[in-house]
């Protein structure tokens, strides 16, 4: 399902690695040119997960809007600041034209690996 998300969202992986892109669309804007606080959360969120490499689902996600983001194309990048054994914290990077617009930092809870079949 989150793959469907993602492509529904638009995201796709950037040219350098480790690194998502989005083109904004009409629909992702708040007001005319500003870019809706939820998506630049969700591609910082993705890209944290990214970084963490393990199957993992949020438990924290703290978003620093730093600034405007228009409808030009955005990166997100993740970095992984902790990794244990049941938790991980990673930071996700928002840049558009070469500026930082927005930044979270997410615990994750690591998923235990499912049993084959189920």
């Amino acid at each position: 399902m989150a793959i469907d998300f993602n492509a529904a969202l638009g995201l796709r992986p950037g040219d350098e690695p480790g690194t998502l892109v989005l083109d904004p669309r009409p629909e992702h804007q708040v007001a005319p040119d500003v870019v809706h606080f939820a998506v630049l959360t969700t591609l910082a969120e993705i890209a944290a997960a990214s970084a963490v490499g393990a199957s993992v689902v949020p438990a924290t996600v703290t978003v620093h809007l730093l600034s405007r983001a228009r409808l030009a194309p955005l990166v997100g990048k993740g970095r992984v600041l902790r990794k244990g054994k049941r938790l991980a914290v990673a930071e996700g990077d928002v840049i558009q034209n070469g500026e930082l617009v927005a930044k979270a930092t997410v615990q994750f809870a690591l998923r235990a690996r499912e049993a084959p079949g189920g």
